[in-house]
């Protein structure tokens, strides 16, 4: 009798936990916590419509034993996409967060136009409403995260910049939305960050067009 008990015990977990494979619907349905919800959160760039798409195929399928390989396999496909945090909602939901590279300026290399994220990485170039005010990057820079950073922490408007100039001397020029330009010099320009915003906001140099720092100790107004 205690053998047949755990016999019948046995066939009972098999059906629990074993799928069901339909060839006309070429899916791999589960009747153990079965995904009926998707949630994704926190996409900006990403295709939202092609990705919940792409996810598809997770419904019905157990959450319980859920192929997390496989969601990485599509996160794969989105450039934008720079890891994702997953949370199981039982008895039925995915939580799906991502977490995308963040643009910091446009640049166009070779007639052929990428996003630039904080950390230098280039992403292919698709037009997204939320990115449409970056500025651009000129010239064959190196060390754009680097310089970007001394403008983060020097508290520099960077919302007000249009557009970046490298030299191959190794120094930049801010040209800003109001078409003021600020050329800084090669070495020490953190200082020189430190002033620049209260000069711009100072409205004796409103009639000036450029900011000239090139010269060590000396600013040159045009």
């Amino acid at each position: 009798m205690i053998r047949a008990n755990k016999l019948y015990l046995l066939i009972f977990f098999f059906f629990i936990f074993t799928t069901y494979n339909s060839k006309e619907q070429k899916k791999s349905f589960s009747i153990i916590f079965p995904i009926k919800e998707i949630i994704i959160e926190n996409t900006l760039a990403v295709n939202l419509i092609k990705l919940k798409s792409e996810l598809d195929f997770l419904r019905k399928t157990s959450l319980f034993f859920l192929k997390e390989e496989k969601i990485v396999e599509v996160m794969d496909r989105h450039e934008f996409i720079s890891n994702v945090q997953l949370k199981k909602k039982y008895p039925s939901t995915l939580k799906i967060l991502v977490f995308e590279k963040i643009p910091i300026a446009t640049e166009i290399k070779d007639k052929k136009r990428y996003y630039v994220t904080k950390n230098g990485e280039k992403v292919n170039y698709t037009r997204i409403e939320n990115y449409e005010d970056l500025p651009t990057i000129f010239g064959n820079h190196k060390n754009f995260s680097s310089f970007f950073n001394d403008l983060e922490e020097s508290n520099f408007k960077i919302n007000e910049i249009k557009a970046f100039y490298y030299f191959d001397i190794g120094r930049w020029d801010i040209v800003l939305k109001n078409k003021k330009t600020i050329k800084l010099p090669e070495k020490n320009y953190q200082n020189i960050l430190l002033k620049v915003n209260s000069i711009l906001d100072d409205v004796s140099f409103s009639k000036y067009k450029i900011f000239d720092y090139r010269i060590k100790d000396q600013l040159i107004l045009q």
